[in-house]
């Protein structure tokens, strides 16, 4: 972590980070853990008896839970207190792990347009017409096509593909080596099994505060979009297909696969290795488990699993049972073999 100031944590919003007391000035020297605590460190705490390491410790910065008792004796730190230790981790916004403007060794022609305070890192190709918003990092060796659009404060880490027509919005991150905007896999196949290549002239969208993972892949629309909607977070190794929706503040694990023209509705979740086949409608509010493949429609809301895909209860059931069933054939094979049943 970079080294961070006392009164950036005092700039955020009060419902995320209460100050409590304590000095106001300082640079904080890292991030340590309650079980070892080292000094001039911020710590998160979620137990009372942590603030006694963070004393004898040394801590500059401690952020705990407001359910902790015996917040009330001032300490050598400073004190703030949270009702979600999470939401308050989310402070270093990485801006500063970047240390150049615009690279000299970057190509950027006269017809981009670049925003004020935008970085460039070294090597990266910036394409004729490109529209880069205020605030915005692109990292080294990214590729941005022609007529691509990235909006205000969104960071593009290193090796990143965008391609042409294809857009980002505000507040986006994007993690290394995430091609968005490669060509959908579309193909016209004749009578003598020849495969015909459809040009794939759409693009994909990125709505704001939207982020997505290492090594994914995002295929441009045949004739449309492809669309992330605002909020979604993506992890790693995930495929979203041509002509797909996903929509507002999903969640969705590394491995994740979704074939063409399938729509995902608002607050989709899902575990890891999870599948979705192409040409589906699944409405708002679903979540898959882990490894779940989804083959139809979803029409309800709720929570799902397994291979046929079952409401989660059922296929927790489902998952159970399989381990029995050799020994459960066993013993079918013997009832049938003692009541002389002969296959008809």
């Amino acid at each position: 972590m970079r080294k961070i100031n006392i009164t950036q944590l005092l700039s955020l919003d009060e419902k995320v980070l209460h100050y409590n007391y304590g000095p106001k000035e300082g640079v904080i020297n890292g991030i340590s853990i309650p079980e070892n605590v080292k000094p001039n460190t911020l710590v998160f705490i979620s137990k009372p008896e942590h603030l006694q390491a963070c004393i004898s410790g040394k801590a500059k910065v401690v952020i705990a839970l407001k359910s902790i008792t015996n917040l009330t004796d001032e300490h050598s730190f400073t004190l703030f207190s949270v009702e979600n230790l999470k939401l308050a981790m989310g402070f270093d916004d990485k801006i500063e792990s970047f240390n150049f403007q615009i690279h000299p060794t970057a190509v950027v022609p006269k017809t981009a347009q670049i925003a004020v305070n935008v970085k460039i890192g070294p090597f990266s190709v910036i394409g004729e017409n490109v529209i880069i918003n205020s605030n915005t990092i692109i990292g080294p060796h990214c590729i941005i096509e022609n007529n691509a659009k990235i909006g205000n404060a969104s960071l593009l880490h290193g090796f990143i593909f965008l391609g042409s027509e294809c857009e980002i919005g505000n507040h986006c991150e994007i993690h290394s080596h995430t091609s968005i905007g490669s060509d959908g896999f579309g193909y016209a196949t004749d009578k003598n099994y020849h495969h015909h290549k459809i040009p794939q002239l759409g693009k994909v969208i990125i709505e704001d505060n939207v982020e997505i993972g290492a090594n994914c892949c995002f295929d441009r629309a045949t004739l449309t979009e492809t669309r992330i909607m605002k909020g979604t977070k993506i992890d790693n190794l995930c495929h979203i297909a041509h002509n797909c929706t996903v929509g507002e503040n999903s969640l969705i694990a590394a491995g994740f696969f979704v074939a063409g023209s399938t729509r995902l509705g608002n607050n989709f979740t899902t575990g890891g290795n999870s599948v979705v086949s192409t040409h589906l409608d699944v409405c708002d509010g679903v979540t898959l488990a882990g490894r779940s493949t989804v083959t139809n429609d979803v029409t309800e809301p709720g929570q799902y699993g397994g291979y046929p895909l079952q409401k989660i209860r059922d296929a927790l059931k489902t998952i159970s049972t399989l381990g029995n069933l050799v020994e459960m054939r066993k013993k079918i094979s013997k009832i049938t073999q003692h009541l002389n049943l002969k296959d008809e």
